[in-house]
This record gives structure tokens, sequence and C-alpha cells, in this order.
């Protein structure tokens, strides 16, 4: 697996070694140069095959025809026979030559004669005219752009390369972008998300020539029902797809989910491995398995994991994605994605090939099973709806009562969507969306075999593909992908309907053709989840940091979308509203991903040297700074991480500048914590304004009042243990799911308060209506804090209740504090937490109302930040 870019026309050393150096992530091991006064071609090399005499360009037929190759030819042993049967004449072992002397002598015929994944770059100067001819392989698994500007074509596996033509102009292709966030709709077509960038399609060449581009079709994939359905002959074919893909002088391991697909190939290469078949030798002793995890959560599927282990000598490695590091990494990941993507899902595939690289260099995945065989659910609704069209009633019964726990919990979750779906059209702006055509969608929705061809080529598998090619390309790993053998695919598109969606089963040729070799449990698998994240899940725990994201001045000032409905949309999901975050992702998406490739400095050579991880809200703050004149402040803050430091509410724009402070302890002086605090930023060059707000933490405010209680001495009755039962606790500290935290509330509010709160909110929560509790009990029980482990010592065994005469407190301070400023400033003492932020008190003159608008997203921090105060300034 590697990397090639290029382009046609004069020479342009440095932009060649631009493009070179822009993909290293794709070969760290090697790089090389064609330079000619008509055309240039860079390589970067992973070496796979031939470790020491592959390298690239290669060149045959007296120094004419030149070649940089990325890929795998997995029939290369027996074309290389044909060849050398023919004349041709080989001095390396690796299948780069044996695709340079088949284009040779066969010209692009040759192309049709190759089983594998490929992007391949020819300079062919052997006529009277130059070409250049960029081919990908039937299924575009490895990816190929070009584009086409003054007066040459330039071309690489990843865009980033193209983009470092300075000459290119870099703008969003607006159709794509509305696609995207209206319908979801992505990798569908040979375009792109930058204007003017286009994909070589799957199955083609593009020739460029002194008559200008051309498009030539190799291969087109035929449907067919003439295929006997014999899983004994799946078998053999699946088989030898997974045998060739084992071919390799680095170590090979496989993507192990405990789904259908992924474990049939675990089983197979296991059943090789334990036959000592030749190219096993990649196996090592035992083979290498990688699965992502998610403990306790209803899509973790170790338990299937762990059933194929069980009947297998395989080694397992466990990843656990979490959204905190999602978070951490989304800049990065992507960067390295370089379009938008439909979900969060490809996530876990990130992960997984993170680290497998420590281990091996060739990962197997089982992508393409599900559109070959029928694996979602959906399309055994398509199956039901071909047997009526063909009037095959007697089959249609047959089939839905088999099928009806899979298509009936499909029909009940559609149901539940189409009662909580947010309304995309509402939140996008409709002076941007009036003129874009509305995308036809030609995908069948009563021809089974019709409509997995649609997905196999348009509307679902280049979009995994790319995926693949990103995530496992990032890592240096090369991903394989035994489903798209050529062999195996062309005989699976002549099978019968019935032998992939049949008797309530989906995939039924691969369920047969497995059976004594799978683990039963896995075999009559009906519920479907694979590679994907708990999103919504991730979104309501990192809701702070999206929060920030949507309220930053660029999310704002998008043409695309009414930021603050989008923000007001996902408020209510968030609390329980929806559980729809495919919209939602798409704007956060697009929002990074316009930061990375159009406003920052993330698509340069520090992300491409993989070490630099990039902070999103950093590049949010520097755009916001320098529009606002606010980049001294910038500089001097340090904003928690995953929060702006620089927000816009209703047309405002404020800083929030967090103070960082020592240990506060009982009864300490307030004035002299917070003195110290200011002191600090201010010898950092962030001084105090007459106009500021300074929020104070309400837990602090309490322990310096003495309000903060050990746990341990807490006596509690035998009410508030019972009360706390019924209480959800939760990770941030907040809530009353301890016996002690109840204690205090009772305290706070009286038990006939609490009785009714808790009465209030048995009646509403059945009916979605969620937060009544709270709101009947009062402020100052919703402030009582539980202990948490990131919380200092020895605080982090306490609970706190809300602070005594919060807004005579901060009357107090506003003196104090005003004096320091040389003017009027504003105090608020503030219960924030990242589900959302409350006022308790105020000096006069406070907008309590904007106070916890601009604290919404809980810039003070959650964990072990240790910012208790925090600086409002409205800038414009």
């Amino acid at each position: 697996m590697c990397g090639i870019c290029g382009f046609s026309g004069r020479r342009d050393p440095d932009l060649l070694r631009a493009m070179t150096a822009s993909i290293r992530h794709r070969g760290p091991d090697d790089d090389g140069f064609f330079e000619s006064d008509d055309a240039s071609l860079g390589f970067r090399r992973l070496a796979i095959i031939d470790l020491d005499t592959g390298a690239q360009p290669m060149s045959t037929d007296g120094d004419r025809l030149h070649i940089v190759y990325n890929g795998e030819i997995y029939n290369y042993r027996e074309l290389r026979a044909e060849l050398e049967a023919e004349g041709r004449r080989f001095t390396t072992r690796s299948d780069t030559e044996v695709a340079l002397q088949a284009y040779a002598q066969w010209g692009p015929a040759a192309f049709q004669r190759f089983n594998g994944m490929w992007a391949i770059a020819l300079l062919d100067r052997r006529g009277p005219g130059q070409q250049l001819v960029l081919c990908r392989d039937h299924f575009g698994i490895k990816p190929l752009f070009y584009a086409e500007h003054d007066d040459r074509v330039v071309f690489a596996s990843e865009i980033k390369a193209i983009l470092e033509d300075g000459t290119f102009p870099r703008r969003v292709d607006e159709q794509q972008l509305y696609e995207y966030l209206r319908f979801g709709l992505y990798d569908h077509n040979d375009l792109t998300f930058f204007e003017g960038v286009r994909q070589v399609p799957a199955g083609a060449a593009v020739t460029v020539d002194a008559s200008g581009i051309h498009e030539t079709r190799y291969w087109t994939p035929r449907l067919g029902e003439d295929a006997d359905p014999d899983p004994a002959e799946f078998l053999r074919l699946f088989t030898r797809a997974v045998e060739r893909r084992l071919v390799a002088d680095v170590p090979v391991g496989t993507c192990l989910s405990g789904g259908l697909d992924s474990s049939s190939i675990v089983c197979v290469m296991d059943r090789l491995l334990a036959q000592h078949v030749p190219d096993a030798v990649s196996l090592g002793d035992r083979l290498k398995t990688f699965s992502a995890v998610f403990p306790g959560d209803p899509i973790d599927e170790r338990r299937y994991v762990e059933a194929v282990l069980a009947v297998t000598s395989a080694d397992p490695t466990w990843v656990e994605p979490t959204s905190e590091r999602w978070l951490g990494e989304l800049e990065t990941w992507i960067w390295h994605a370089e379009e938008p993507m439909i979900t969060t899902a490809p996530y876990a595939m990130w992960s997984v090939m993170r680290a497998a690289s420590e281990k091996v260099t060739v990962l197997l995945d089982g992508q393409a099973g599900d559109e070959l065989l029928g694996g979602y659910v959906p399309y055994q609704y398509v199956y039901l709806r071909q047997l009526l069209r063909e009037r095959r009633y007697r089959e249609f019964a047959l089939e839905s009562a088999k099928a009806r726990d899979t298509v009936g919990r499909l029909a009940r979750r559609r149901a539940w969507e189409s009662r909580h779906r947010v309304d995309v059209g509402a939140l996008l702006r409709p002076e941007w969306t009036s003129g874009k055509r509305r995308p036809h969608d030609p995908r069948s929705q009563d021809d089974l075999k019709k409509r997995l061809l649609q997905d196999l080529t348009t509307f679902s598998l280049p979009s995994l593909l790319r995926y693949e090619d990103r995530n496992s390309m990032a890592h240096s790993m090369e991903s394989r992908l035994p489903f798209l053998d050529q062999e195996l695919v062309e005989w699976i598109l002549r099978l019968p309907a019935s032998a992939i969606v049949s008797g309530g089963w989906s995939r039924r040729i691969l369920r047969e053709a497995m059976r004594g070799i799978l683990p039963e449990p896995i075999r009559e698998r009906r519920r479907k989840i694979g590679f994907t994240t708990p999103e919504f899940r991730w979104f309501r725990q990192q809701r702070s940091s999206i929060q920030s994201l949507m309220r930053s001045p660029s999310f704002q000032a998008r043409p695309y979308w009414d930021a603050e409905a989008v923000a007001a949309a996902f408020r209510v999901a968030c609390a329980g509203g929806s559980e729809e975050s495919l919209f939602f992702w798409r704007a956060v998406n697009v929002e990074i991903w316009l930061r990375v490739y159009f406003e920052g400095a993330a698509h340069g050579s520090a992300a491409a040297d993989g070490g630099t991880r990039f902070s999103f809200a950093a590049h949010g703050d520097r755009a916001a700074a320098a529009v606002v004149g606010a980049k001294a402040l910038l500089a001097a803050a340090h904003p928690n991480p995953g929060r702006h430091l620089i927000i816009r509410r209703h047309g405002e724009t404020w800083a929030r500048v967090p103070l960082r402070a020592g240990l506060v302890r009982s009864h300490d002086d307030l004035a002299a914590a917070v003195g110290a605090a200011l002191e600090s930023a201010r010898t950092a060059g962030i001084a105090l304004e007459p106009g500021d707000v300074v929020a104070m933490s309400e837990k602090v405010v309490a322990i310096t009042q003495g309000r903060s209680f050990p746990m341990s001495e807490i006596a509690v009755t035998p009410l508030a243990r019972l009360l706390s039962r019924f209480v959800s606790r939760v990770p941030i500290g907040i809530g009353l799911g301890r016996p002690q935290t109840m204690q205090l509330a009772l305290e706070e509010a009286g038990a006939s308060r609490i009785l009714l709160a808790a009465a209030c909110a048995a009646v509403t929560r059945p009916l979605g209506i969620r937060g009544v509790f709270y709101r009947v009990a009062g402020s100052r029980v919703s402030a009582i804090d539980g202990p948490t482990a990131y919380t200092l010592p020895p605080y982090n065994t306490h609970a706190s209740k809300a602070p005594s005469d919060p807004d005579g407190v901060a009357a107090r301070m506003r003196r104090a504090l005003s004096d320091r400023a040389g003017g009027d400033v504003g105090v608020a003492v503030v219960d924030t937490n990242d589900l959302a932020a409350d006022v308790l008190g105020s000096s006069p003159g406070v907008d309590r109302t904007a106070v916890a608008e601009v604290l919404a997203d809980n810039p003070m921090g959650q964990t072990d930040e240790q910012t208790p105060f925090c600086i409002l300034r409205r800038l414009a």
C-alpha cells in the first residue's frame, strides 16, 4: 500500500515534493520521483511485498513507460507466468512490475485481467503522443483523485496532495455540501466536496493526452440469476479470496467485530493457518485479531467476539474507543478523512487500525459483505416488496412470518424515529438552499439484486471504502477486503435473490456455507451491529464541547444553517427530545472540516507528520479573535479543553476566560482566593476591566462557607436512603443518586417539597417530560454536588450544599473587585455543569439570563481543570 501523486505539464520539483510529503503517512518506508519536461510522478512506499526491490516509480520499454502504483494485484503470480510465456522479463518479485509489464504487453485490456485493488498512474511515452493514464480497481477500493487547472492535470491518492498546488482554487462544492447536509448523501458520484476535484471512477481509466481528458470504463458489473447457489462453491471461492489476501512479506492480522462477515474471515484464516497453507506464514504462529468493544453499552459485541475466539487459536487485541479520545482526535481524524463523513462510526475502525498498526502491517476486514449479501435489515423489506411485485403471494406470506422479528424491530424503530425526527429542512437557511438541485435517488425499493448493486457501486460501499482506506493509511496500514475478490463478486452477482435473502434470513448462502465453521451463535445472529459507535450517547457525554462549537463565531456565521436553531435543537435532543444525531454530526463535521481545509493551518505539514493533535476550539478562537481584535486576550488566555474562548450569543461576541486557582478550604477568605486568581491572570496579561462579569463556582463559595461535608459525616435518614434508590447516578458528581446527597436535599428543601417533586417527576417522566423534579425542588437542590474522583482531595469525598445568600456574596465581591478594576464589574455565583448553567445569585445590574447562556457550555470545566472562577467579557 502506498501513496501516488503527480501532474502533467512543466516541471515543478517543489510542488512534486510537497505533494509527496503530504501523503507520507501512506508510505513511510521510502519515496521516489520521476520528472520530465511534460509530466512528473511522485511516490510514497509502504513496503508489503518484495521489500528490497519493489521501489517506484518503475519503468520499462526503454524507459518510455513509467508507473506509480498503490495497491495489490492478488493474481499477480498467474499473470506473471502468462507474461513470461509471452516473452516479458522481470527483475523483481513485486506485483508493481507485473502491473507495468501487463500494461506494456496488453495495454488498457490489462486492467480487466487484474484481481485486486489498485490506483495506477502510467506515463506512456512510447507512441507519437504522450499519455497519462489514471486507473482504479473494479470497485474503487483504492482512491485516486484528479483536478484540471490552467495548463496541467494534477492527480493524487488523497485530495490534500492536490491542494498543495497553490494555484488551484480551494472552494467548497456547495451542491455536494447541500446534498450531504440536507439528505445525508455522500460519496454517491465522482464529484467531491472540493469544487473541481473529481475521483477516477471505479472500474474505469482516465486518459490525459494532447486532445484532453477521456474516461473509459473497462468493467461494468452485470446481474444474473444463472449461478448454482451451492454453499460449497461459495466456501471454495471465499476461502480462495481470503488466501489470496495473505500474501505478504510483513505480518498480517484481521479485524473482528463479532458480526457474520468478519467472523467468517477469522474462522477461514484460522483454518488456513492450521492447514499450513504456504501464504499463511504471514500470520505467524497465531492469528492476530483486533476488536472494538464498548463495555456496558447496548452496542457492545464482546460476547460474540469471544465466541469466535473460543473456536480458533486467535490472539485478540481489545480496543475501547471513548468519547473523550474521539473528541481529542477529532480534528486529526477529519484531516485524514478529507471529506465529511456520515456518522462517527468510522472512528471505531480508526481506533482499531491504530492499535493494529503496533503489531501488524496488513489487516483483513469484512467490508462489502453487507452490500453483496443483503446484510442490512432494510434489504429484507426490499425482498418482500419484490415478492409482492412478482405476485408471489404465498412466498410473501411465509417470508413475512419468518422475518417478523427483524423486520418488526426495524418498523418499530422507524415509527419511533418518525415521531422524534429532527426537521433538517427547518435548520438550513432557505436563502442558501434555494436554487440547489434536489438529488435524484434511484434506489430500488422492490428489486433486491438491483438494490444491492446500487449500494455496491453508488450509495453505500463507496463511502465505506473511503473510510477503510483513510483510517488504515492514516496509521500506515494496508487493509484487504476478501468479499471484494473479483471472482467471488462476479459469481455472487449471478446468484438468484433467494440465495441472498430467504426464510427470514439475510446472507443466506454465507450462513449455509459457514455451517460447522462458524460458532452457531454467530451463524444464526439476526441482529446486526457492526463497526459503529454509541454516537448519540457520546454526543450527550460531550455536549458541552459540542455546544461550545455551535456557539463559536465561525459556526454562527456559516451561511448553511440557522446556528441558533441548530444549537436549540441539539439542546432539546440532549434533554431527551430525540436520539437522532445524524444532522448534528454532519454540522459539526462540516464546521471542523471547513476550519481544517479552508481556514486554518491544520492541513499543513504538522498533521502530515502525525505528531500534532489539533484543537478545533483553538482554531475557531484564532479566527474569531482576529475579527474582534482580541488577539492579545487569546494569547494570554488558556481555555479549558474542548471549549471555545470566544462565542456568539444573540449577535453579541463574548470571551470567557477561566481562572485557575489553588485549593480553597473550608472558611477560607473567598475574596482572597478570587484576588489571587485574578493576580495570576494579570501577570499573564489579562487584567480585570470595567464591565466584566466574574463568575464564581457555587461549590467553591459553599466550601468557604463551611457547607461542604465529608460523605462519612452526613447522617443519612431512612427516607433519604429510600428516595436515592429511584435516582440515576451520573458520573459527573451532580444529582441525588446517593443517600448522602439526597439527605442534603431533604435538609435544604424539606421532606414535603422533595416528595412533591418526586411525585411530579414520576407522573411526567413517562410522557417524555424531563427536569420536572428539579424545577419543583428548586435551584438550591439542583446545586447540590456529590463527590467526584477528579476533584482535588479532600473534596473528592465531600458533598456540598448550595451556598448561603449568593446574592449577598456577589454584592460584597462586587465592591472589592470594582476597586481592583477601576470601574464597575459584575459578579455572579453560578452552578455550571455539562448539563446546564444556572445563576444562583448576582450583584445588582448583572443580566442573569445572559450569564447563564454565555456559560451554557460549561467553559469553567467539569473535571480536574481547577478553574472555579471565570471572567466574562463582552467583546462586540
